[in-house]
């Protein structure tokens, strides 16, 4: 099916999920457009992770749908959905460490082994680094570089939509801003993103779009710079003052 531009390539309708019986989604809906930077963020336990699993197939919601560029995907297996170009990297991701880096990217792209020279290609221009250690194993790098390896095994599986939870976790201010910079790289080229996480201000201010989500709820939505500026996000998210 052929995606417009007006027409979200993601759509969550009425998306519930349950941990042991107890309630962690309560109908969220919200639309990811096409070369759109997305974000989610919200106190911890909030569901920004549940969300993310649940399109990636990991979970599976007990009601709603997940609807990908015309597709219902929410009963399909994780790797059909990889397949269709939804790729999650979860928070914490590491490489493979006794293997090199351009080993690591490799298995990135194993349902479409064809497309690794052309991929390859992609990731190198996006992270010089790498290309110059490709050969290097990958456990010696530098924790960002370590982070760039996650991120590209990602790109190389032809990733349409990349999930990213907590993509800043333990790296440098500097490291994440030459992120940032890679992210609005990758919607200029035609990809869409959606990032949970801690990172708030960064998270936002990247944002074309974003959901504040609370107790598996979403309570507000809109530009990520005008939710940054938000009274009742500043109050739940940093304590400001009523």
């Amino acid at each position: 099916m052929r995606l417009t531009d007006i027409e979200p390539l993601l759509a969550i309708e009425e998306l519930s999920f349950a941990y042991a019986g107890v309630p962690t989604l309560d109908r969220v809906s919200l639309n990811i457009s096409n070369r759109e930077i997305a974000a989610i963020v919200g106190p911890n336990g909030a569901g920004k992770t549940t969300i993310l699993k649940a399109i990636a197939g990991v979970l599976r919601p007990v009601r709603g749908r997940i609807i990908f560029a015309g597709e219902a995907i929410q009963d399909l297996p994780a790797w059909a959905i990889v397949e269709r170009g939804v790729v999650y990297v979860p928070e914490g991701m590491k490489v493979f460490p006794q293997m090199s880096v351009l080993e690591n990217l490799q298995i990135g792209a194993y349902l479409n082994r064809s497309q690794i020279p052309q991929r390859k290609r992609t990731v190198f221009e996006l992270f010089p680094e790498l290309e110059a250690r490709q050969k290097v194993p990958a456990g010696i790098l530098s924790g960002g570089q370590q982070r760039m390896v996650t991120l590209a095994r990602g790109l190389m599986s032809g990733a349409r939509l990349l999930l990213l939870d907590d993509p800043f976790l333990g790296l440098s201010p500097k490291c994440i801003k030459r992120f940032c910079d890679t992210f609005r790289t990758l919607r200029q080229n035609g990809m869409s993103l959606f990032i949970a996480g801690q990172h708030v201000q960064r998270i936002l201010n990247v944002a074309d779009v974003a959901f504040l989500i609370e107790d598996g709820a979403i309570t507000l939505s809109g530009p990520g710079p005008e939710i940054l500026h938000s009274h009742h996000l500043q109050q739940i998210l940093f304590g400001a003052e009523p």
